[in-house]
C-alpha cells in the first residue's frame, strides 16, 4: 500500500533567530499526523484524539511505500514519537531535484506543484505562522484543513513524477531516485542518532583558540602602527589589507577595473577573464593609475571634538534634533595628516592575478603564495594575519557553530540535504558538518567521542576517490597503471608544484575540472598532469561537446545533469566548461558510490544487530560511534561493505567498474587522534 504523510509539529527560536521545528528539541511535540484521507491530533490544545496512535500505527503496518515531501522530516518525527516503520520511502522533493537535473529551482511543495499546475496549498495557515504562533496553538480547524490539503496535493504531486519517470528521456533517472532515497532512511538513521560532543574539551578548545586570537591580534596591531602611523586599518577589508602590505591603492576604481578586466560578467555570471599583458607592460599600468599611501599623524578634530558627528543649528539659533556626521574628518572623530615616509610593506604585485576590484587580492590563497616568498618582518606579519584569520573562522564558525546547535545532552543533530548541490554530493547545516577542519592544527574533531562508556569511534575513507572516479569515466590507460602500481598521485602534485601532500590534493582535483590558471608551477603542473593522463583530456573534449550538442550530460549510473544554455567559446572550449568537467566526477564519487556504501554498510549492522550507530559521512568517509567490544565486527563491516560497492554498481546500474577502490580504516578514542586498522 502507498501512504501518504504529511506532520505539524511545534517549533521553538533557535541561537539564530530561526525557527527549530526539529524532534530533537526537547520542547518540541508532534502536533498532527495527515495521513492519506485521515488527519489526527496527537497532542493539541484544542482537539486531542487519545485513539489516534493506534490507527496511525495499523496505517502504517499495512504500508509498503511512504510517500511525503521532505520525507526525511516527516520519517524522523514519526519515528520519535513512537510509532514504527521499516518499510520504503519516497520523497517527492527528491524526485522533483533529480528531474530538474541539476538545475537550480526551488524544491518547496507549492513551487513543485505550482509548476505541474496540480494544486496550491492553503494559505489561511498564513496569518498565524507569520506572528511566529506555533502549530500547537493554531485552531485545530485551520491546522486540519492546511494539513489536509498537503498531503492531497503531496500525492498528486508523487503520481505525477512517477509519470513522468516512465517517459524515455526519463527512465535512465530511476535508479538515481532508487537509490538516493534509500541513502535517506540512512542519513535519517545518522541524524536521529546524533553526534556525541564532550562539552568539556570543547571548552578547553575555546579557551586555547581565544587566548591565541588575543595574542595574534596584539601581535599584528603593533606591527600595523609601525607601518601605517596612526592610520587605522581593518584586517577583515580586502582593500584596507592591500594598503598594508602593497603601500598604495588605485587612483580610480572604475578605471582600475576596466584596465585590468577585474570583476563579474553580467551576462555570464563567471569572473572576467584577464588580459594577457607582458611583465614590464604591466609594471607600466600598474605604476600609472596607483597613489602612494603614506604614514599618517591623528589629530582630534577640532569641529566635532573627536566625536564624528554634530549638531547643526536652525536659522533661529536652536540646534536640530538628531546628530550629522562631521564633514571636515568625514566622520572619523580624527584628522589624518600624511608624513612623508610611505606606509607598508612595498610589495610588488606580480601578474595581472593579484589585482582585484579594489586594488589587489588578499584572498587566503594569496596570501600563502605571499608568505612563501616573505621574508623578514613582511614574513612575521603575514604569517600571524594568515593565522589570524584562520583562529577567527575557526571559533566563529566551527567553535559557535558547534556551541550553538549542541544540546543539553551534548549531541549534535546535523540536518543532512541530499537536494542543494548541483551535483548531489551531500551538504549538511545546523551546522555544516561536512566541512570540519583535518588535522592537528585546528583540533576540533577532537571534541567528537563515543556516547558509550569506553567507546570509540570509526572512519573508513575512500582513497584518492575522484582520482579514480576520473579514470574509470575517462578509462585513461595511465590513470589505471598508477593505480595499480600505487603511485600517490597527490605526492605526484606535491613533488612538482614544492607543497605538502595535503595541500596538493586542491591541485590534483583542479585539472580534473579543467583549471589551467594560477602561479607558474601550478600551470606548469596542469599541463604536465593532462599530457601525462590524455584519455582525461579528450574525455573533457567529449563531455563539452555532449554538453552542447545535447545540452545535458549523462553519467553511467542514469544522473543527468542539465545545460540548456552551453555553447561553444570562441578559444575552443566551451561555456560552463568548469561544471561540465566538474559535476560528473563530484557527482558520481560523492553522489553515487559514497551513499552505495553507506547504505551497504547500514544493512550489514542491521543483519548483524550490531549496538554501534552511524553518525556522520563527510564526502568520501563514513563514520560510526562503536560500542564497546564492537571494534572488530565494525572494521570488518565498514571494509565489507565498502569493498561491496563495485558489486551493488552492477546491481543497481548494471556498471562494470573497472577501477580498483581503496580505503583506508582508522579508530581511535576521538575523531582526531585515530589509528590505523589493518
Amino acid at each position: 500500500m502507498i501512504t501518504t504523510v504529511d506532520v505539524e509539529t511545534s517549533w521553538q527560536r533557535n541561537e539564530n533567530g530561526g525557527y527549530d521545528p526539529s524532534p530533537f528539541h526537547e520542547d518540541n511535540i508532534l502536533v498532527s499526523v495527515g495521513i492519506n484521507d485521515e488527519y489526527y491530533f496527537t497532542n493539541h490544545s484544542e482537539r486531542i484524539d487519545r485513539g489516534c496512535a493506534v490507527k496511525i500505527q495499523d496505517t502504517l503496518n499495512k504500508t509498503t511505500l511512504l510517500v511525503g515531501h521532505n520525507i526525511k522530516f516527516d520519517l524522523m518525527w514519526l519515528l520519535e514519537a513512537g510509532f514504527k516503520y521499516s518499510g520504503k520511502v519516497y520523497d517527492t522533493m527528491l524526485g522533483e531535484y533529480i528531474l530538474n537535473r541539476g538545475i537550480r529551482k526551488s524544491l518547496t511543495l507549492e513551487m513543485s506543484c505550482r509548476r505541474r499546475k496540480i494544486g496550491s496549498k492553503d494559505s489561511s495557515i498564513k496569518e498565524y505562522m507569520d506572528r511566529g504562533v506555533s502549530f500547537e496553538n493554531i485552531p485545530s480547524e485551520v491546522v486540519e484543513e492546511y494539513g489536509k490539503i498537503d498531503v492531497q496535493i503531496t500525492r498528486r504531486l508523487f503520481d505525477s513524477q512517477m509519470a513522468d519517470f516512465k517517459l524515455p528521456k526519463n527512465k535512465g533517472l530511476l535508479m538515481t531516485a532508487k537509490m538516493m532515497n534509500e541513502f535517506l532512511i540512512v542519513l535519517s538513521d545518522m541524524e536521529r542518532n546524533g553526534i556525541n560532543i564532550n562539552l568539556e574539551d570543547l571548552g578547553n578548545v575555546e579557551k586555547e583558540f581565544r587566548a591565541e586570537f588575543a595574542y595574534l591580534k596584539q601581535k599584528i596591531d603593533k606591527i600595523v602602527y609601525q607601518q601605517m602611523g596612526d592610520t587605522k586599518i581593518n584586517l577583515s577589508s580586502p582593500e584596507q589589507l592591500s594598503w598594508l602590505i602593497y603601500s598604495m591603492k588605485p587612483k580610480d576604481k572604475k578605471q582600475w577595473a576596466k584596465i585590468f578586466n577585474v570583476g563579474v560578467d553580467k551576462n555570464t555570471g563567471k569572473n572576467k577573464r584577464r588580459p594577457n599583458y607582458s611583465r614590464q607592460q604591466f609594471r607600466n599600468l600598474v605604476s600609472d593609475n596607483v597613489e602612494i599611501i603614506h604614514r599618517t599623524v591623528a589629530e582630534q578634530c577640532i569641529g566635532c571634538h573627536g566625536k564624528g558627528v554634530i549638531k547643526k543649528i536652525k536659522k533661529d539659533g536652536s540646534p536640530f534634533k538628531n546628530y550629522t556626521k562631521c564633514s571636515d574628518c568625514d566622520g572619523e572623530g580624527y584628522i589624518y595628516t600624511p608624513m612623508a615616509k610611505v606606509a607598508g610593506f612595498r610589495q610588488r604585485p606580480r601578474s595581472v592575478y593579484d589585482i582585484a576590484e579594489s586594488g589587489f587580492r588578499t584572498d587566503k590563497i594569496t596570501l600563502n603564495k605571499i608568505a612563501a616568498e616573505a621574508e623578514g618582518e613582511f614574513k612575521e606579519f603575514i604569517d600571524a594575519v594568515v593565522r589570524h584569520n584562520a583562529v577567527d573562522t575557526y571559533l566563529n564558525t566551527f567553535v559557535e557553530g558547534l556551541k550553538n546547535f549542541t544540546n543539553e545532552k551534548g549531541f549534535l543533530h546535523p540536518k543532512f540535504m541530499q537536494a542543494v548541490t548541483a551535483t548531489g554530493r551531500l551538504s549538511s547545516r545546523d551546522p555544516n558538518f561536512q566541512n570540519q577542519p583535518r588535522g592537528k592544527t585546528f583540533p576540533i574533531r577532537k571534541v567528537v567521542t563515543s556516547r558509550f562508556d569506553k567507546g570509540s569511534i570509526l572512519e573508513i575513507d575512500f582513497a584518492q576517490l575522484e582520482f579514480r572516479t576520473a579514470v574509470y569515466l575517462a578509462q585513461d590507460k595511465q590513470g589505471m597503471e598508477d593505480i595499480k602500481n600505487n603511485i600517490d598521485v597527490h605526492q605526484y602534485t606535491a613533488d612538482i608544484i614544492g607543497v605538502s601532500r595535503q595541500d596538493a590534493k586542491a591541485h590534483t582535483f583542479k585539472p580534473l575540472y579543467g583549471g589551467v590558471t594560477g602561479t607558474e608551477d601550478e600551470k606548469r603542473y596542469y599541463t604536465k598532469f593532462l599530457e601525462k593522463y590524455k584519455d582525461i583530456k579528450i574525455w573533457h573534449e567529449k563531455l563539452q561537446s555532449e554538453a552542447i550538442r545535447f545540452k545535458q550530460i549523462k553519467l553511467p549510473t542514469g544522473r543527468e545533469y542539465a545545460f540548456p544554455y552551453a555553447e561553444r567559446t570562441p578559444w575552443g572550449g566551451s561555456t560552463y566548461g568548469t561544471q561540465i568537467k566538474n559535476y560528473p566526477v563530484q557527482g558520481f564519487a560523492t553522489a553515487d558510490i559514497v551513499p552505495l556504501a553507506c547504505i551497504n554498510i547500514h544493512k550489514l549492522m542491521q543483519e548483524q544487530k550490531v549496538k554501534s550507530l552511524l553518525v556522520n559521512t563527510v564526502h568520501d568517509s563514513i563514520v560510526a560511534d562503536v560500542y564497546p567490544g564492537e571494534e572488530d565486527v565494525m572494521s570488518k563491516i565498514f571494509k565489507q561493505g565498502t569493498a561491496d560497492v563495485i558489486p551493488a554498481l552492477k546491481q543497481y546500474y548494471n556498471i562494470d567498474f573497472n577501477v580498483p577502490l581503496d580505503t583506508e580504516l582508522k579508530i581511535g578514542y576521538d575523531w582526531l587522534n585515530m589509528k590505523e586498522v589493518n
